[in-house]
This record gives structure tokens, sequence and C-alpha cells, in this order.
């Protein structure tokens, strides 16, 4: 069995331009499909036509999800779940926490820990919880 997961974000207005910082920040293919592009745009209330329907940010190592929330109350961003991201090294892991950062709120500086050449923790300005890091080799 192959399995893949894939993380999906929960936007309340701001989905593209979530997705489009996130394409600057770690690269790849984004495609957005907007209510009123959608095979459901007779149905869109007033309004809502530049929601987003669903946006896919397509990398060659993970993908990300995203819709503007339509129905219930407005999302509550990142507070159980963080987006684990692994780097391949030093200068990446340190490039990727800054830029993923501005405007957000580091909880744990990068830096050096007895698990990871690099390793820090952050709530960027969407709301989501990120782990950046570029790991040592594991010992058993």
């Amino acid at each position: 069995m192959s399995n893949t997961l894939t993380t999906y974000f929960i936007f309340n207005g701001n989905c593209r331009e979530a997705m489009t910082f996130y394409q600057k920040v770690l690269g790849g293919d984004l495609k957005v499909m907007t209510m009123a592009d959608s095979p459901m745009k007779d149905q869109v209330p007033p309004g809502a036509e530049n929601l987003v329907m669903h946006a896919f940010l397509q990398t060659p190592g993970f993908a990300l999800m995203a819709s503007d929330g339509m129905q219930g109350p407005p999302p509550v961003n990142g507070d159980s779940v963080s987006q684990a991201l692994t780097v391949t090294n030093t200068e990446d892991a340190e490039a990727v926490f800054a830029k993923l950062s501005e405007g957000g709120k580091v909880t744990m500086p990068i830096q050096e820990t007895f698990w990871a050449h690099r390793y820090g923790q952050l709530i960027d300005k969407y709301g989501m919880h990120w782990m950046v890091s570029y790991n040592k080799p594991m010992e058993m």
C-alpha cells in the first residue's frame, strides 16, 4: 500500500494571498480555483465569487491544499497542528525559516539542537504553526 498525507489549510478569506506566499517561500506549482470558476458557480452566495474553492501547491517533496472556509464559524488556525518541514542543508533551513516568519512570530529561534543542525518553530502571519529542520543522522 502506498499512502500520501497532504496538509489542507482552511482560511478566512485570504487563501489566495497565503498560498501565493507559501509558493514564494517554498516554490512549486500553484493552481487556484475560485468559487466563480467552479462547477457550483450558480450556487455561490453573492460576494463569495472570488473566494477560493480549492488551491493546490505541488512541490517535488510535498503538497499543500487549501480553501476559504464558507460554512459555519470562521476557522481558528494552527493551535493543534504544526507543519514539519525538513530541508537538506543549513542555508535552506535558515532561509525558509526567515521567510516563513516574516510578519509572524518566532516561538523557538532557529538553532542547532541535539537532533538537528538547525531547528526552529514559528507561527506565520496567517496563524499556521511551522517546524523547520535540517536533521542530524538519527542514532539509536
